[in-house]
Formats: structure tokens, sequence, C-alpha cells
């Protein structure tokens, strides 16, 4: 089946644990080459990634056995090219540029992260990403787009259920059976906001992107739940992952916590660029091998599964130099890959930029002494979907 390098001693667990060595090794040694564990063709290299990233006629969309699909249940806005990738688009961007967003969304982003804080502020200690980042993020998110008023918790369950399906390259049955059941809650439980915006639209995304679909109800949800899940996902991950990540970086180093802290608002906007560079919430862009999918020296048979390894392309030594592993609140600007590449990048980048700018910003203003719990340091896990796994802080 291939006809190339092969990485057969790389696992799940130690992908799952920390794949920055694994990636580090195969950007040296391999980096384009077969990953058995979980069935897909590592791109690591930064040139190598934005090459395929870029090139819909050598590495097309729709990844065969793509977990995303099997998962949302069918076809999704990452996972078709052309007119259809446009399409399907379209009602999202409509909510989602910058000059709406800020208008009107930066606001309702504000307001969420302050009610949390009204209740955590007093404590003097949390575990951060189940006490304000992931509910921050899911709250603010829902808000935004249009999703009726539903508990933090059912959201963010929705999440971590749900992405253990579209993670699993693997094929476990066990991890499908748990995404598979919740991906079908998620149907049941917004199913009547759907009857009723069939009937009202209310220019909410949501909204839109029914409208936007042709058909009875059924028709129109075959078709467009695929890619609201996919924003329910990415809705938690990039803003919620990315915001305790950049906590860590800034919290982590004594001079630049200091700095940050003098300055929230002018070093915004640097904290949490370089977080996301630093640690990628999201993994993979999933691609197919298409004919001539030559890349990095090394052709991809025809048909197979390709992964773009986006946190492997984001700490490429050729591109961010020998400290590309550290995080660095004065890095020189370079356009990062943390919300994807060519025309599949993350249609929700600008509201996630100001989910996470507003998190820190606000955690940083209401809770001043700030700092990390040395006794109980952080813990990341995860590859195609990374974050802190436990964020213990103190404050007051």
């Amino acid at each position: 089946m291939t006809a190339g390098p092969v990485a057969d001693d790389v696992t799940v667990e130690q992908l799952e644990r920390d794949p920055y060595p694994i990636y580090a090794r195969l950007r040296r040694e391999a980096p384009v080459c077969f990953v058995p564990a979980v069935g897909l063709w590592f791109i690591t290299r930064w040139a190598d990634a934005m090459a395929a990233g870029q090139d819909p006629e050598r590495f097309p969309a729709s990844m065969p056995g793509s977990p995303l699909d099997r998962t949302l249940g069918g076809a999704n806005v990452l996972t078709v090219d052309g007119e259809e990738h446009r399409r399907r688009r379209a009602p999202m961007e409509a909510t989602l540029r910058p000059k709406p967003l800020e208008a009107t969304a930066s606001a309702t982003v504000e307001r969420v992260a302050h009610r949390l804080l009204d209740d955590l502020a007093p404590n003097g200690e949390a575990e951060l990403m189940s006490a304000f980042c992931e509910p921050f993020g899911v709250l603010s998110l829902a808000a935004v787009i249009g999703l009726p008023e539903l508990p933090a918790h059912t959201l963010m369950r929705w999440f971590h259920e749900i992405a253990t399906g579209t993670s699993n390259y693997e094929g476990d049955p066990a991890k499908q059976a748990v995404a598979d059941r919740t991906s079908a809650e998620v149907d049941q439980t917004l199913r009547p906001r759907f009857e009723e915006l069939l009937d009202r639209p209310d220019r909410t995304m949501i909204s839109d992107m029914l409208h936007a679909e042709r058909g009875d109800l059924d028709e129109r949800l075959r078709t467009l739940m695929p890619s609201l899940k996919l924003a329910l996902i990415g809705g938690l991950q990039e803003p919620a992952h990315g915001l305790g990540t950049t906590v860590v970086g800034v919290l982590g180093d004594p001079a630049q916590r200091k700095e940050f802290l003098a300055d929230p608002v002018g070093l915004a906007r640097n904290a949490t660029e370089e977080g996301i560079r630093w640690v990628a919430p999201i993994g993979t862009q999933g691609r197919a091998a298409g004919r001539d999918a030559t890349v990095g020296g090394v052709t991809i048979p025809d048909g197979e599964a390709v992964g773009i390894m986006v946190p492997s392309a984001n700490r490429d030594e050729d591109v961010w130099g020998p400290t590309a592993a550290a995080f660095d609140l004065h890095r020189p600007h370079h356009a990062h890959a943390a919300f994807g590449f060519g025309p599949h990048f993350c249609v929700g980048l600008h509201l996630a930029r100001i989910q996470m700018r507003v998190g820190i910003r606000a955690l940083v203003e209401r809770l001043p002494q700030l700092r990390l719990d040395t006794d109980r340091p952080p813990g990341f896990r995860g590859w195609e979907y990374r974050g802190p796994s436990e964020l213990r802080v103190l404050w007051g």
C-alpha cells in the first residue's frame, strides 16, 4: 500500500500523551511518511503543509474514511471542495465576518466572561478549564450563532463526546459508539429550534444555514447538521483550549507574566496568537491523495488518507527558528496555521480571536494576582485536539 517512509513505531498513546517529540523527529527524518497506527500519511513541515493545503486538485478535502464525516453524519464544510464548499460556507460567513462580529459579538462575549468571573472571583483558586475556559467558549459561541439556551455542561459534554469520534482515526468501536450516541442527541435536542426557525427566520447563523438549504426540514437538517456540529467542536476547541494554552504560556514564565499583567490590553493579541501557534488546538487538516500527489519528494498513493499536521508545521524550526518549541510573547510576527490552510481555513477564526482576547484580558483584570498553582502543574493531552487537560490557578 505505501510507497514511502513508514513510521511504524508511533502509537496512538504516544500521540495522545505528547505528539511534539514525534513531529520533531519526523520533520528531521521523514517529513512525509505513513503512520499505520492512525492510517494517515503525515505531512509535518511548514512548506510541504502549505503546498498540500492549498492544492485541492492533488489533495482534495474528501478524505477516505473521514472520522469527521463518519461522526458528524455526512459531508461537511471541511470535507467538500469547490462550489459545494463555498455554498455550505456562505451562510456561516454571513454571521462570522469581522465587521458584524466586532459590532455585535464583542459585547456578548464580554458579558459571558464577566458573568462567569462574578461567580469565580471570590474563590481564590480554580481548575480554570472547567470553571472558566470551556464554559466561556461554549456559552459565548451559542449566544453569537443563535443556539437555544442550554447548560454549559451539556455543550461541553457534547464537544468532548463528539470529538472522541472525530479524532478516532484508529477506528476504535467503543469511542465511535460514544460519539454516535451524542451526535444523535444533538440532532434530537436542536430539532425543535429548527422547527421554529423554518417558519420564523431570525437572521442568526443557524437560521441562515437552515434557509440556505432546500426541501423539507429533514432534508435540510441532513445537509446542515454535519457542518453545525463541526462548528460546535471548533467553537470550543479553538477559543477555549487556545485560551487555556495561552494562560499557561503567559503565566509559566515570571518575566512574561509580569509584563503581560502590566499591559493585558496591549499584549492580548501577541499572547493569544503565540499561544495557538505554540500549542495548536486542532491537530490535523484531513485530505485525500489525488493523482500526482507528490510532496516533499514523496509520492503518496492515489486515494489514501493524508493528515496535514498543523501543530508540527507551527513549530517548524525552518520558519520559527531554534526556539520554535517555546512560548515567546514577543516572537516576530509570522502567519501560523492554527486556523488551517487554504480555502478551508476556519470559518470562525474571527470569533475565536475575539473570544481569546476578551477572555484573557477579563481574567487578569478581574483576577490581578493570577498565577499557576506550582504544586499542581498544568497537564496537556491529545494530538487531534490538544489543550490543557488540567489548569490549576490561584489568585488573591
